[in-house]
């Protein structure tokens, strides 16, 4: 029987009458066990409530952990307390001090200090206490913050860049800045990769090295200006294959060189350029072997596999965007936070729903959606059974999922039109040898036959395969 390829990298309508594919909370990735499927979809993360005693009373602003800072813990800014918590044992404190401010907040880790910036003032913390600097050297209009070489970096509106002294964050003086001259434009963020300090402007990156044994000139610019800017700080992100973030023109961008190759296609540009700078939130996470980039809008969640150029959305419930806008590593696992609100949660594929109170309590249903293709090149060729491949007897022992469905709908004209949806069994706990398998499809037409499955029920599964053409 003839297979239909997966819609493996999502591409939204541009206009009535184009063709459209979907991947929503599910990606590709090599089925390395089974050549003759060498595609299986995989199930996005659910989350689980990691503050069973509602802790957190505020909006989350900013999250952060270094294992070389207050022995590991991470820090979660909660409205204006800074909050400690400890993986291991699931307990929460407090860093005694406010962090004035309602925005979204930058922070910086050294092995001994903490630098917070928030509402345009920065915050610094040895780890017990935290309080706003004093140093009245400290320059107006800052941006963001970074560390290297234990130096606390400052980028500022007016193009310059300054740094404190050694292991003392709160120590300037009026001298210690440069002026980032590759171009005279704004600089919107700093951030260290590797051996280099990034000074992200409005319209170029310019790369400086650190120079530890030079107390008085402790940096110099690389002779290469990267003629592209950034759109938002906090699209940036630091991935295994180098810095990502999204450029002026609203493509999403990965620096090799002293150059930048754009990974977003134009759908991804045309949801970009429909939001506000400031709305946009970038994190990277590492799970099974894979990188995740994630850009996270108000309208809109778009996630790439490292290594590849296959975009997935990502969505929360009935809303157009994914909850969790926060995303941090600590102690080989992950922790998400909502863009407001008080949730901090575990994200895992363990879990087959969102919010779960437990790792065996359900929460909020995820609905998958996915797209497989059937080319015509003339003719209407009878499509016969359709059947899709994959996990099955995946039913939950009781209660909701304990017989799960898949639905599918087609459509003959380029996805203008649809069938109704229409459902198959995914087989009760243990019947592995159940077939989701609808017969009597009718013809397909010129250009393609274009096939959509979703999935809103508490499993998880994979996905290996869409065949057609079988007797009905």
């Amino acid at each position: 029987m003839p297979r239909a390829p997966f819609a493996t990298s999502h591409a939204a309508r541009a206009f009535p009458g184009d063709s459209e594919r979907m991947f929503v909370n599910m990606y590709a990735e090599p089925n390395e066990s089974d050549p003759a499927r060498p595609i299986k979809l995989m199930t996005t993360p659910g989350t689980m409530d990691k503050d069973v005693g509602n802790v957190i009373q505020g909006n989350v602003r900013a999250m952060a952990q270094e294992d070389a800072f207050a022995s590991g813990k991470v820090l979660i800014l909660d409205g204006t307390t800074l909050r400690t918590w400890v993986p291991s044992t699931g307990t929460f404190g407090t860093i005694t001090g406010t962090v004035s401010g309602t925005d979204r907040a930058d922070v910086a880790i050294s092995q001994t200090e903490l630098a917070i910036l928030s509402g345009g003032t920065v915050y610094v913390s040895a780890g017990t206490t935290i309080a706003a600097a004093t140093d009245a050297d400290f320059p107006a209009g800052i941006t963001s913050v970074a560390v290297m070489s234990q130096r606390l970096l400052m980028t500022t509106t007016a193009g310059r860049f300054f740094f404190s002294s050694v292991l003392d964050f709160d120590d300037l003086t009026g001298l210690y800045f440069y002026t980032a001259e590759g171009s005279p434009d704004n600089l919107v963020a700093v951030r260290r990769w590797a051996e280099m300090a990034l000074m992200f402007g409005t319209e170029t990156l310019e790369l400086w090295y650190s120079e530890p044994s030079n107390a008085s000139d402790p940096f110099s610019r690389a002779s290469s200006v990267v003629p592209t800017g950034c759109k938002a700080r906090d699209t940036i992100a630091i991935t295994s294959v180098g810095p990502v973030w999204v450029d002026p023109t609203n493509n999403v961008v990965l620096l090799v060189g002293a150059q930048t190759q754009t990974i977003s296609p134009p759908w991804l540009s045309r949801l970009i350029a429909a939001e506000s700078a400031a709305d946009l939130i970038a994190s990277t996470y590492k799970a099974e072997s894979s990188e995740f980039y994630v850009l996270n809008g108000l309208n809109f969640c778009a996630v790439i596999k490292g290594g590849t150029q296959d975009w997935h959305l990502r969505k929360t419930d009935s809303s157009d965007t994914w909850a969790f806008s926060r995303i941090l590593t600590a102690g080989g696992e992950q922790y998400a936070t909502k863009r407001t609100g008080t949730a901090f949660m575990r994200l895992s594929r363990d879990y087959a729903t969102d919010e779960q109170a437990d790792a065996s309590t359900l929460g909020t249903d995820i609905t998958r959606e996915f797209f497989a293709h059937i080319p015509h090149g003339s003719g209407r060729p009878a499509l016969g059974a359709i059947i899709l491949e994959g996990s099955k007897g995946i039913g939950l022992s009781a209660g909701d999922g304990s017989a799960p469905v898949v639905q599918r709908r087609i459509s003959n004209d380029d996805g203008n039109s649809w069938t109704a949806w229409d459902s198959r069994a995914l087989g009760a706990q243990g019947a592995y040898s159940a077939r989701s398998k609808w017969s009597r499809n009718g013809l397909g037409k010129r250009p393609q036959t274009i096939l959509h499955f979703k999935i809103a029920e508490p499993v998880i599964l994979t996905v290996t395969g869409v065949v057609w053409g079988e007797a009905s």
